[in-house]
């Protein structure tokens, strides 16, 4: 499927780099350094490495076909409806990540105006984005290309300013403060980061509405994925190596800025970087947490009502569930680290389930995988999607170390009272899964 008017490769990269640069690179540097010291700036590099290959099954399904409903239509596709009613009943508990960028954003909110706390800025952010997404997805990413510019002249201008100011310790591995809280330090870290790293295979969410998906999909993530490993190592090399560790950990961007931007140069970066940057994220996120959630209610696991559109082809009443659900951490006061963690978890358990899925491809759709954009291999595709398995494997693991036993109890919890609401609603026969995504790629209107 290809539309004329849709979304070109420069679209998909801008959405892509708004979904991935934006809270975790803002908002968790700070954090890593605060459990691995100096480090951090390494720690990002292997998270980044860990994040490209996490994503590598998504190109790789995007290079074969266009599903509809993300990872909903995927799983429901290659592991049956059952399991995909699972995956797209689980998607409304990733709309709590709406909770770590509106929290970002009202942080360096009340940094520029001391006068409005930062709880007041996060809701009046995601109000501004949901009011701004419910005018259509073209002029959502109208704005977001603006938005991406912006983004990348504040950021860039952070680490050229940022790096002539660095110390010789931010590579001395063997400095005290380089590896604070030793390899455990360092692995949390890495787990902390690695949440900021993946978000760009969102894109496939996009799929419908692009130019040319199996061609220019599989191509945005492998660009994104260049830039942000680039950007996001020199922004936590600078924000891990201008100050003393005890300075910046735990802290935004602000405390580094502050020393190395002059003047007004230090509020134009906080507008043109950490705010640019998160007001992409919340941009797109809307239109990525609803894509499953409202084939899944076509397919019957919702009421099918919340599914219909305004005269803009917004699923307005999802966006409202979307609007909701990503307010109330904000409004219960949870913390950045509380909501990562558990964040990480549900999509972590989310993903490994998918990437089972798409491990299926060639054998339950031969068809769409004999006409793949690009012909690679199959033994490329399942060292790729084999690889992702086993590092979500890591991560499901390391999520229920990290969060509390109430937490981690809390969120399995969910997720078996989704599976056994899947079963019931699949016996009963109260679902119809319609089949939801597309294999041809109309390439005849240029593109």
């Amino acid at each position: 499927m290809k539309h004329k008017n849709g979304l070109g490769l420069g679209a998909l990269v801008a959405l892509a780099l708004g979904t991935v640069v934006g809270a975790g690179v803002v908002t968790l540097t700070g954090q890593a350094i605060a459990v691995t010291g100096r480090s951090a700036w390494l720690a990002y590099l292997i998270a980044t490495v860990a994040g490209f290959l996490m994503i590598v099954p998504y190109a790789l399904l995007g290079n074969c076909m266009i599903p509809k409903g993300g990872n909903y239509t995927i799983t429901a596709t290659f592991l049956g409806d059952r399991w995909g009613g699972f995956i797209g009943i689980s998607a409304v508990l990733i709309i709590f990540n709406m909770g770590l960028f509106g929290s970002g954003f009202g942080q360096y909110v009340n940094v520029l105006f001391p006068a409005v706390p930062a709880k007041t800025a996060a809701l009046l952010g995601i109000t501004f984005f949901f009011i701004l997404n419910l005018t259509g997805v073209q002029k959502m990413a109208k704005v977001q290309n603006i938005l991406s510019v912006i983004l990348f002249v504040g950021l860039g201008l952070f680490i050229l300013l940022g790096i002539s100011k660095t110390s010789g310790q931010g590579m001395d591995l063997k400095a005290p403060d380089f590896f604070t809280h030793g390899a455990e330090g360092f692995g949390a870290a890495v787990m902390l980061l690695a949440a900021s790293t993946v978000g760009h295979k969102n894109i496939i969410n996009f799929t419908s509405e692009a130019r040319n998906p199996k061609r220019d999909v599989p191509k945005a993530l492998a660009i994104t994925s260049a830039i942000i490993l680039v950007l996001y190592i020199g922004i936590a090399f600078v924000n891990s190596t201008v100050l003393p560790v005890e300075q910046v950990a735990g802290k935004p961007l602000t405390e580094v800025a502050k020393v190395i931007m002059p003047g007004m140069l230090y509020y134009l970066f906080i507008i043109g970087g950490p705010l640019a940057s998160l007001s992409t994220t919340i941009n797109s996120a809307f239109a990525i947490m609803s894509t499953p959630i409202r084939q899944a209610a076509r397919d019957g696991w919702f009421p099918e009502k919340i599914a219909v559109t305004n005269k803009n082809g917004i699923p307005y009443i999802i966006y409202i569930l979307v609007y909701l659900v990503g307010i109330l951490p904000i409004i219960l006061n949870l913390s950045i680290k509380i909501i990562t963690s558990n964040v990480v978890l549900i999509v972590s358990i989310s993903e490994l389930i998918v990437f089972f899925a798409i491990w299926r491809l060639p054998r339950i759709l031969p068809e769409a995988w004999e006409k793949r954009y690009y012909k690679l291999p199959k033994t490329v595709f399942y060292i790729g999607v084999g690889a992702a398995i086993l590092l979500r494997g890591i991560f499901v693991a390391l999520s229920l170390k990290n969060l509390t036993p109430v937490l981690a109890v809390t969120t399995i919890g969910l997720f078996v009272i989704f599976f056994i609401y899947a079963t019931v609603l699949v016996k009963a026969q109260k679902v119809n899964v319609k089949k939801s995504y597309e294999i041809e790629s109309n390439t005849n209107l240029g593109g």
